[in-house]
């Protein structure tokens, strides 16, 4: 069965939390300090043991090809505003957790046809690509109550959902090429073209438009045809600021 992992709600304050002391101390140290941070939101120590795993799975104990990528949000952060942190951290944890990218991709297509989603329908979908088992509909549920403690959607009434009238504006050039970062690992791919970019459900909660300007060259060659604008991953250069 495919690993679920993304089992607890995580908050906004919590990713912040951690961001801002990457690099500040060891790893043990940094267990010691969120554990006694993670008191202040979560009571039980069971669900605390899971928050914890998954903030530091996300920004700490990330897996080797993805360590590159968190060097460099690492150096973006303190340069990013407060709203374009939510990108930040979305990236990070889609990185971290393929369930959380899914189930975030099944709900923008879902927002792309209607402007209400039921959860149940999600559920039912994740199931299909995860297995029908208990752990499953936790994970779903904790995907669901992270995104809505990011303010990134409303709970209309229980198991329903709408957007908010407003999505977050992006207009980060850095942010931009790592959401191309984002949707290759999600595509399992070297190569997407600027519409599949530009029309990714992924990332449904932000207002962006993704030119080429301003890509690494290195890291990135940019094909033109009559039809599309390619964008090529060299995965032999690693990915650099």
């Amino acid at each position: 069965m495919k690993a679920v992992g993304f089992d607890q709600k995580i908050l906004l304050h919590q990713l912040n939390f951690v961001a801002e002391k990457f690099n500040e101390m060891p790893i043990a140290n940094m267990h010691s300090l969120l554990d006694d941070y993670l008191m202040g939101d979560i009571k039980g120590p069971a669900s605390r043991r899971c928050a914890h795993a998954i903030i530091m799975k996300t920004w700490w104990s990330v897996e080797e090809n993805h360590q590159p990528i968190r060097n460099y949000a690492d150096y973006l952060y303190p340069t990013l505003t407060s709203t374009e942190k939510y990108l930040l951290h979305w990236c990070m944890t889609c990185l971290a957790y393929p369930f959380f990218k899914e189930q975030v991709n099944h709900i923008g297509k879902h927002f792309r046809m209607a402007d209400e989603i039921r959860s149940r329908v999600v559920l039912a979908e994740m199931k299909n690509l995860y297995g029908d088992r208990r752990r499953v509909e936790v994970a779903t549920g904790a995907v669901f109550s992270t995104v809505k403690g990011w303010e990134l959607i409303k709970m209309t009434s229980p198991g329903v959902y709408r957007m908010p009238e407003e999505r977050i504006e992006v207009h980060s050039p850095e942010l931009n090429q790592l959401m191309i970062e984002v949707l290759m690992d999600h595509l399992e791919t070297n190569s997407v073209t600027l519409e599949m970019v530009n029309n990714s459900t992924i990332f449904f909660p932000f207002n962006f438009h993704i030119g080429v300007g301003g890509l690494n060259e290195q890291r990135f060659t940019i094909v033109k045809n009559i039809r599309d604008t390619i964008i090529e991953r060299n995965p032999e250069i690693p990915y650099s600021f």
